[in-house]
């Protein structure tokens, strides 16, 4: 997979998952998105099988539905997200432990009143920021 140094989100999926992390919210939520090299086009929303404010897993089941979905649309995983309800608005450490995927990794987290998001490359015990864009179309 190429690594991409940005990540362009459509404001209809921006607010899609800012809808669900404040649903979900104080548990942490997440989820994939899907698209074509460093676009997003498609949300998919995953059950966080922990039900926890710290951690995420995704539903097993549910995250299977979406790669078969993904695959049949001709779509590609650009990235992963998950909130921090709590913080903080970088990946914590067990983040950064427990991360298994060579893909960008976004994460939500509430500043001043609103949902705000940032992008990371999260590799060999550290994070590296991408730039996160988010575009009217």
């Amino acid at each position: 997979m190429m690594k991409h140094s940005q990540i362009l989100l459509p404001r209809p999926c921006w607010l899609q998952m800012s809808r669900q992390v404040e649903a979900e919210a104080p548990l942490e939520a997440c989820g994939l998105l899907a698209g074509v090299g460093n676009r997003v086009e498609a949300i998919y929303p995953i059950t966080n099988a922990l039900k926890s404010p710290v951690r995420f897993r995704m539903d097993p089941y549910e995250q299977l539905q979406a790669f078969e979905d993904i695959e049949k649309s001709g779509l590609e995983l650009v990235a992963i997200y998950h909130s921090h309800p709590g913080g903080p608005e970088t990946p914590s450490l067990t983040d950064i432990a427990e991360w298994r995927y060579d893909l960008p990794c976004l994460i939500l987290f509430p500043s001043g009143g609103e949902w705000r998001a940032r992008a990371f490359w999260l590799d060999t015990g550290h994070a590296a920021e991408l730039g996160l864009y988010i575009s009217e179309m």
